[in-house]
């Protein structure tokens, strides 16, 4: 028998006007990773025009599978909103892969991994996202352990030769766009401002501006500030860097928290001039709420949404292709 779906389309329907066989339109609802980008496109178009509606349900019984993706969701910090952003990426891209979120924020490491445990063990979820790696975070290899399916959204920072798949975008090199950024604006005395030691993310990007003003043979002594990423502590330890005797006349930061931080510290010219330029990371709604509007880093969050999902769910199908690390180039939104 042919199983239709509520509007009586057939997986078949959808092969007819697609050109393709019934197996290839169950690739692309069931496994994407397997069918070229052109011909799942046009399967996509076909579902789309006949109103093709999958039984999940049913689907879901005779595969074994949940169909969830789980995702712990970290402590909001700082005035970013660079986490909602890339969970609406996320939630967009796994829905086009046939798959929801299950969203859960345990309190402590050994909590989160209970409850990692519990929802596989039960079926809940098929596989994790790992959203908030730490260096040496020993999550990674519990997961490897046990053969749970995952994939980071960052690298593996101290375990970069494991088994472990992940997602990341180069924070060096967005950084190396602002210092450009900020020479090209004729400025020679730029201090970065960012995390202490030891986050990974963040000593990377200390790196790319370390390498920069390297290469533009520019002095970095006394021009680094570290703190938590919070306006407050970022505003006193750019108000620091500000009251050597010479000072930055402008900030490159890890983030726009540190960033917001930074321009506060400055201050505002009797025309409403920043005294000091800044650029941030991330391209948060504060680096345009903020007035004069601040340049800063963008990351690609659609793309890593939809690279992240695509490993993710081609390791869920059982697939032994060896672990894959995907890098993205972030881009300077320069402003005034």
């Amino acid at each position: 028998m042919r199983r239709r779906d509520a509007n009586g389309v057939t997986i078949s329907d959808v092969a007819a006007a697609a050109g393709v066989s019934r197996q290839t339109v169950s690739n692309v609802l069931n496994r994407p990773a397997r069918v070229a980008p052109e011909t799942a496109e046009r399967v996509r178009r076909a579902i789309d025009e006949l109103g093709y509606r999958p039984n999940r349900a049913a689907q879901n019984l005779r595969e074994r599978a949940s169909r969830c993706i789980g995702l712990k969701i970290p402590a909001p910090i700082g005035v970013s909103n660079f986490l909602d952003r890339f969970l609406y990426s996320l939630t967009v891209a796994a829905g086009t892969a046939g798959y929801h979120l299950l969203l859960f924020a345990p309190a402590a490491v050994d909590e989160e991994l209970a409850t990692y445990e519990d929802l596989i063990r039960t079926g809940t979820v098929d596989g994790f996202v790992v959203a908030d790696v730490s260096a040496r975070d020993r999550r990674l290899p519990w997961f490897a352990e046990r053969r749970i399916p995952f994939v980071c959204f960052g690298r593996p920072w101290g375990q970069e030769d494991g088994p472990y798949t992940w997602v990341d975008v180069d924070g060096a090199y967005g950084i190396e766009q602002g210092v450009e950024h900020l020479v090209g604006r004729g400025h020679r005395r730029i201090a970065y401002l960012g995390w202490p030691e030891g986050t990974g993310f963040g000593d990377e990007r200390r790196r790319g501006w370390e390498r920069t003003m390297a290469r533009h043979g520019l002095d970095t002594g006394g021009l680094i500030g570290v703190c938590a990423e919070g306006v407050a502590v970022a505003a006193e330890a750019a108000e620091r860097l500000l009251a050597r005797p010479e000072p930055p006349t402008a900030f490159v930061c890890g983030s726009d928290t540190h960033a917001v931080g930074a321009r506060l510290a400055g201050g505002l010219d009797a025309q409403g001039r920043p005294h000091v330029e800044v650029v941030g990371f991330d391209d948060s709604p504060a680096a345009t709420l903020i007035s004069p509007r601040m340049s800063s880093i963008r990351q690609p969050l659609d793309e890593v949404a939809r690279r992240v999902v695509s490993l993710l769910t081609t390791r869920v199908q059982g697939s032994d292709s060896p672990p894959e690390g995907v890098m993205l180039r972030p881009e300077l939104v320069a402003r005034e």
